[in-house]
Order: C-alpha cells, then sequence, then structure tokens
C-alpha cells in the first residue's frame, strides 16, 4: 500500500515509518497538511495518515481540501486531542477511517491501515487550465475556495448581467479564497460587447411558423405580431432575405420589407420568445461599435480593480482589440486582452486578430449561430493551429459540460467535446453555466480537471519547437524538451513575458515560472502546463534556485535527484543572470 505520512514530530514520525515499512507498506513522509494535499493530489497514494496538529495547514484543513480533490482516499487521524474533539471539527466529505490516540501505540494504527478498503486512483498533474464563470450558485467565499482547489485556474467575471456593485463582492470573495489556499487566481472580466437582444415580451409568447411580425425601434411590450429590440440602431443594416436568428438560434425569422424604424419578417422556424433573448444577424454587415459604452464604463472597473484578463465579445476586426488594449495602457492597466471568436468577420480575420491579441476565446455559442454548426469544430481546429504557431493561449469554451447545469454526470459527448479539445492543444476550457447556476459548480470542476487529466495521460509526445528556430535559446529548449528524464524546466522570467512561447513549446513536463510579482504569477495560471513560484526576496543566482528548488520538492513537484533544466531569462532585479537566454541542467 502507498501510504501517505503527514507528522511533524521527527521521533514520531521515525515510529510511525518503520513501523508502516515492518508491514510491508511503501512510505512518503511530509511535514504538515499541505505538503500532504499537494502530494496527494498530484501522486499515486492510497492512505493517508495524518496528524491534526502541525504548523501551516493543520490536519484539519489537509482533509478539508483532500474531501473536494480526493474524496474517495481514506485518511487515518493520529492526534493527542480526544475523538470526539477531532470528530466534531472534520469538515463535511471527509474519508477518515480512524480517529487515534497517539498513546494507543502502533498495533492499534497497523489495524487501523490493514481495514481500510483502498479506491483506484491514480492522480496526475494537469496541464490545461480550467476557466470557471462566476454566478449566483458560485459567489460565495465557501464555494470558490472549493472551486479553486477542484481545479479552476481562472475565475470568468460576465459582465453582460450584474452591476459593478456585484461584481466588487464577488471579487473581494476570489482574493479572499485566493489568500485562504495560497493558490494564484487570475480574474477574467468578459465584456459584453454589442449584444443584440430581444427588448420586453409579453408572457407565454409562442412564434408561429409561417406568422409575419414587425420589429420596431419604438420600445414596446412584444407580442407575437410585434416587438422591439434593445439595438434598434441595426434595424437600417438588415436587408430583404437576411436571417434574423433568436434565443441562440432556435427560432428563425426571415427579413421580407426592409425600413429603418420598423422590419417586416416571416417566421421560418417558431418556438417561445421571452424578453431579453438574444438576436444573431449572421448575414447582416451592422455599423455597432465594436466596443459600446458599455463596454468602456465596465473597463474602468475592471482597471481600477486591478483584473488580470480582459476579453471582447463579438470581435470583429483587429482593431476592436487594438482599441481596448489602447485604453488599458493609457489607464496604466497590464491586463492582458482576449479575442472571443464567434462573428463570421473574425474568423475571415482571424490571423490579424491573433496577431493583435493576447490570447483568444472559441466562443462556439454564438459563432453556431452565427455560422453553420457543422462548421464549428473545423474552425475550432484552425484556430488552435494558427495560435500555436502564433505563441497565444487559447480558450476553448461554450457548452463543454451542459449538461451538468442540472445533472451529476457529463454525457459522453460531452466528455469526448472536452478530450477533443485538448488533444487538439487548447490550453483552457471554459465552464459557463455550469459554474454560474448550475446544480453543483464543484462537482462540475472536478469532472473537468479528471477528464483533462485522462485526456493528457494518453497524449503522447507533442511536437515542440522546430528544428530551425533562430534563437539559441529556443533551440537549447528545444534539446530541454526532448531530454530523456527531465522533470521540469525552471524558467527565471520576472515580467513572464516568455510565457506565451514556452507553454506552446514544452507540454510533456511543467514549466516553472519564478517571479516576485503576484500579478505575473496569477495571469500564468491561463498558460499550459505553468507553475508559477513567488520569491519576493532577492539573492544571487544559486539562492534563487535554492529556494525555488525546495519549493518544488514541497509541492512535490519535484524530487531529489530530479534532472531539471534552468532557462535564465530576465536581467533585472531580482533574478541575476550570467546571460538571456543561457540554459543549465541541474539535479534536484
Amino acid at each position: 500500500m502507498r501510504i501517505l505520512l503527514a507528522e511533524d514530530n521527527p521521533v514520531t514520525l521515525t515510529m510511525v515509518r518503520q513501523e508502516l515499512e515492518r508491514l510491508g507498506h511503501e512510505v512518503t513522509p511530509v511535514s504538515n497538511g499541505e505538503q500532504a494535499f499537494q502530494r496527494a493530489s498530484s501522486h499515486p497514494v492510497d492512505l493517508l495518515v495524518t496528524d491534526i496538529q502541525m504548523p501551516g495547514w493543520n490536519g484539519f484543513k489537509c482533509i478539508e481540501a483532500l474531501a473536494v480533490t480526493s474524496p474517495l482516499l481514506p485518511v487515518v487521524v493520529l492526534s493527542s486531542l480526544e475523538p470526539e474533539d477531532v470528530r466534531r471539527q472534520l469538515p463535511e466529505g471527509h474519508r477518515v477511517i480512524a480517529i487515534l490516540s497517539k498513546e494507543e501505540g502502533l498495533d492499534a494504527l497497523g489495524k487501523a491501515v490493514a481495514n481500510a478498503e483502498i479506491q483506484d486512483r491514480q492522480a496526475r498533474r494537469r496541464h490545461a487550465r480550467i476557466v470557471c464563470t462566476i454566478g449566483p450558485a458560485s459567489h460565495n467565499r465557501d464555494v470558490i475556495g472549493r472551486m479553486l482547489l477542484a481545479g479552476m485556474d481562472v475565475a470568468r467575471l460576465n459582465f453582460s448581467h450584474g452591476t459593478h456593485e456585484d461584481h466588487s463582492r464577488v471579487l473581494a470573495e476570489l482574493r479572499a479564497a485566493e489568500e485562504t489556499w495560497d493558490k494564484p487566481l487570475a480574474v477574467l472580466q468578459d465584456l459584453c460587447g454589442p449584444k443584440i437582444r430581444v427588448g420586453s415580451m409579453q408572457d407565454g409568447i409562442v412564434l408561429e411558423r409561417g406568422s409575419d411580425l414587425v420589429i420596431q425601434a419604438e420600445p414596446i411590450v412584444g407580442n407575437a405580431r410585434r416587438f422591439s429590440t434593445i439595438a434598434p440602431e441595426i434595424l437600417p443594416d438588415l436587408r430583404l432575405h437576411d436571417p434574423v436568428m433568436l434565443d441562440d438560434g432556435l427560432l428563425e425569422l426571415e427579413v421580407i420589407r426592409e425600413g429603418s424604424q420598423e422590419v417586416h419578417c416571416r417566421v421560418i422556424h417558431g418556438g417561445p420568445l421571452r424578453s431579453g433573448k438574444g438576436m444573431n444577424l449572421p448575414a447582416s454587415r451592422l455599423g455597432l461599435p465594436g466596443v459600446t459604452d458599455k463596454d468602456l464604463k465596465d473597463l474602468a472597473w475592471g482597471v481600477a480593480n486591478q483584473v488580470d484578463f480582459v476579453a471582447i465579445s463579438f470581435v470583429r476586426q483587429a482593431e476592436d482589440v487594438l482599441r481596448v488594449k489602447r485604453y488599458l495602457a493609457e489607464h496604466g492597466s497590464t491586463a492582458q486582452v482576449i479575442a472571443k471568436i464567434e462573428k463570421p468577420e473574425a474568423v475571415e480575420a482571424i490571423d490579424s486578430i491573433i496577431e493583435a491579441a493576447d490570447g483568444i476565446m472559441i466562443a462556439r455559442g454564438d459563432m453556431g449561430v452565427e455560422l453553420s454548426a457543422s462548421r464549428v469544430p473545423w474552425i475550432q481546429r484552425d484556430i488552435l493551429k494558427r495560435c500555436e504557431r502564433a505563441d497565444k493561449p487559447v480558450i476553448t469554451a461554450t457548452q463543454m459540460l451542459e449538461s451538468m447545469t442540472v445533472n451529476s454526470r457529463p454525457t459522453r459527448a460531452e466528455v469526448t467535446d472536452v478530450t477533443v479539445a485538448i488533444r487538439e492543444g487548447s490550453d483552457a476550457v471554459m465552464l459557463s453555466g455550469e459554474t454560474a447556476t448550475g446544480i453543483d459548480p464543484v462537482l462540475v470542476v472536478s469532472t473537468m480537471a479528471g477528464i483533462i487529466r485522462e485526456s493528457e495521460s494518453h497524449s503522447g509526445l507533442i511536437e515542440g519547437l522546430e528544428a530551425d528556430a533562430p534563437e539559441s535559446w529556443q533551440r537549447g529548449l528545444l534539446a530541454a524538451v526532448n531530454q530523456a528524464g527531465t522533470t521540469v524546466t525552471i524558467a527565471l522570467d520576472r515580467y513572464g513575458r516568455h510565457l506565451p512561447s514556452l507553454s506552446k513549446k514544452i507540454r510533456t513536463h511543467p514549466l516553472v515560472l519564478v517571479t516576485d510579482r503576484i500579478e505575473v504569477a496569477r495571469r500564468s495560471t491561463l498558460y499550459h502546463g505553468v507553475i508559477p513560484v513567488i520569491l519576493t526576496e532577492g539573492g544571487g543566482y544559486v539562492s534563487i534556485l535554492g529556494r525555488t528548488l525546495d519549493e518544488l520538492r514541497r509541492r512535490s513537484v519535484v524530487a531529489t535527484g530530479d534532472l531539471v533544466a534552468v532557462l535564465e531569462l530576465q536581467p533585472e532585479h531580482p533574478f541575476p543572470y550570467r546571460q538571456e537566454g543561457s540554459m543549465v541542467f541541474i539535479r534536484a
């Protein structure tokens, strides 16, 4: 049996370890609850034996975290406290099978271990990232903390809903959970963009196939014959025979008479229509600005609250991206800009948009309405390949585990969809309604993390850098990626400038980013396979590496004797360097 032993008293640790090894078990010792959590979350473990009173994370906090990430892992508690006192403080969902007093002796421990029911559980370190939308089902600190433990890397705030006050409250909960669990968390502000919606409607309205109706500029409470839109300026852009798609394409109209104040349509595919449902105009060239006045007000909030990423909805051209980047730069923000690809114009201008943006989101929901749904998988594949060549991170989004909004398990088709997205090179996958309004956001995140790990365990070597790469340090990097037995690559990259390239080139083992800046560590959580290490104190080159390796051993990322590649990429204080781009191999 593979036993993880968490005990800070060296005498007790030695006695317990020797007894468990005498009984034929494989024992890995750690000295506090955080080390135990990190080890159990990334390596195969059959049983945890833990003290309760330890420095740093105590046993209770460790068990609370493992109840989220490893709910089937049995735990034996060793404690000087009374068993009832321990039992009262145990978190929900724990798998504690025995609470033993240290005075009971090693015989009682041997019996408890022998009676443990071992589950077939193979923990693996996950490389692809998970973006989670925060909403009514997940906007409190407890749920956010458990989502963070389960695998959330980036929190998305959807500015199509809620007030600035609402988002400020959520942001405070996000930062509190980040501090509680000592895990950097990026915040992505998703601007709503020029989203076109139906105006107010009467209850119970059903559009009948073949009937005629009018979309008008003047606001009214709509019915089956006439309704308004929140964006009346689009009406002059509608042309004869243009399709008008409603409610994510479930309803379809056709323009039969043009007009600036009224557009007459015929219902091609009918159904119920409620207030605020989306309108998509796939064949119409619209004069709406790519960035609205509301977006600029929301951006001001994002700058003031130091968000890490800004996503722009309904991008049509590179200028939409550049306008937001100029605004951020003028207001002193270092947030990176993610372009959401969902319009036909964006697909046509994809190369210039990729060049302008810091990252891409493949927003398959509106894309599947604006374009033929059968084209979406191939557009997704094409964008992933283009971003791989351009060193830009990609988030694949929409309906990934949609059924888990109301169910406790995903469909087989959804599991396959996520797997394909990971195998084709997605740096991150996104959860929308599943975590914003779903019945169990934590379970959804845990399920997504499990699918990613399984997919990555079957991946072969991913081709890295081209052999004729011009920079000498890149040629050395390719050698590091292919070096047999390399456990991690450490990048001394204070500002994370090389993250886009490195995360695309190193796909077979973790990339460790060493920085002294929390905002850089947070942004790194969107990049594939990156583990941030924050060192706030300077020191010599040897000291920096020594402290980095100590931290990686503490997190069970490396073990003593592992082969580690080190890239020196940042000359600025506090990370001294000898030659930018130089590489060395060391043993941990």
